[in-house]
């Protein structure tokens, strides 16, 4: 099982608030055009600008930040600034979800100024990004890889791109062979074919086994388990989307605690992977707190990095509905503070009937 496509981090880009590159300002002649644009109008300098943009970004005005930052770009007169203000513009269009143009542009940064590692950091991640939620193929990931290597930072992310590069390989090797007759499996032959099946990059008929194994489970925890495989290859196979019904069925079983706080997990995974993908909503970012809420309340030591990463992220786009969620200190039996435990939401007593 790929166990690390079920720790997610924090965002690992490095944003471009209060930094500014050593560049003179450059007289407004020497940008001039017959039709001068808004900002070209407004700025007078690289630093005008790439402050207006950082406002903006702070304000969460994407369309406003990028224009600015362009703008910036256009009146600074080293490659050095150029760079540094496109990169400005791959990290909104990061942070407004638009990964398509957040490569191109952050590929401008990097063709501005191929020492700059910052940039040469963020398109890798975006790269990958890209090929983690199926966006793109394989030469994504290897794309990925050469600028993460060549940035020198994000050990963390690039460690994972390589491991994802080795197992797309060891795919492409697996000799296929005839599947055998499902529907005279027991529960755990089902799913242990199906995990080989996973480990070879067959996921029809990974999922083939572990629907068979829901199928012809008895208790709630067996069905809960089947379930939950068929989303966690679907989010190996990066089909996060189709992945999210898959984890909300094995929740539904209402197994014991201490699987239901994976598969809470799992959900808030796959919901935040729609959501970070661009192709989701704010929705499903409520989501993905609300399921990473739960899991931390069962047991506030399991993967709290999520909900932080989450909740961080809900507390910018819909600062009222993030109020509703709220991490407290749980005092141990000794009197000490242990942070980070969730308490959940009051609930009305029928909720759990």
């Amino acid at each position: 099982m790929r166990q690390g496509r079920f720790l997610f981090l924090a965002l690992l880009f490095t944003a471009p608030i209060l930094a500014f590159a050593a560049d003179k300002p450059t007289p407004s002649t020497s940008v001039a055009k017959a039709t001068p644009s808004a900002q070209e109008m407004v700025f007078k300098t690289f630093k005008d600008a790439y402050s207006a943009g950082n406002q903006a970004l702070k304000d969460r005005k994407f369309t406003e930040a990028v224009a600015d930052y362009e703008s910036a770009e256009e009146l600074a007169n080293t490659a050095k600034a150029k760079s540094q203000a496109a990169n400005a513009q791959g990290w909104t269009l990061i942070k407004a979800r638009k990964l398509d143009e957040a490569k191109k542009v952050l590929g401008r940064a990097v063709e501005e100024d191929d020492s700059n590692k910052v940039a040469l950091k963020n398109l890798g991640v975006v790269s990958y990004r890209l090929y983690e939620y199926g966006l793109a193929g394989v030469e994504e990931l290897k794309s990925a890889i050469k600028n993460l290597e060549a940035s020198g930072e994000n050990p963390e992310q690039l460690d994972r791109a390589k491991g994802d590069l080795t197992r797309e390989e060891s795919y492409a090797q697996v000799t296929p062979v005839p599947e055998p007759d499902m529907t005279k499996m027991g529960y755990k032959d089902l799913c242990a074919l199906g995990d080989k099946l996973q480990v070879e990059g067959r996921f029809e008929g990974a999922l083939k086994a572990f629907a068979q194994a829901e199928k012809s489970s008895i208790s709630p925890n067996s069905k809960a388990s089947a379930a939950n495989r068929q989303g966690k290859a679907l989010l190996d196979a990066r089909k996060p989307g189709e992945a999210v019904p898959h984890f909300e069925r094995a929740v539904e079983y209402r197994p014991e605690d201490k699987q239901l706080k994976v598969f809470l997990n799992s959900l808030g995974l796959a919901y935040w992977s729609v959501y970070d993908s661009g192709k989701g909503t704010a929705d499903d970012l409520k989501k993905a707190v609300d399921a990473f809420y739960k899991a931390n309340s069962i047991d506030a030591s399991f993967h709290s990095e999520n909900i932080a990463m989450a909740l961080s992220e809900l507390k910018e786009v819909d600062p009222e509905a993030a109020k509703a969620y709220v991490i407290k200190e749980e005092p141990t039996p000794d009197g000490d503070k242990v942070p980070g435990t969730a308490t959940p939401p009051v609930k009305d007593e029928n909720d759990d009937k």
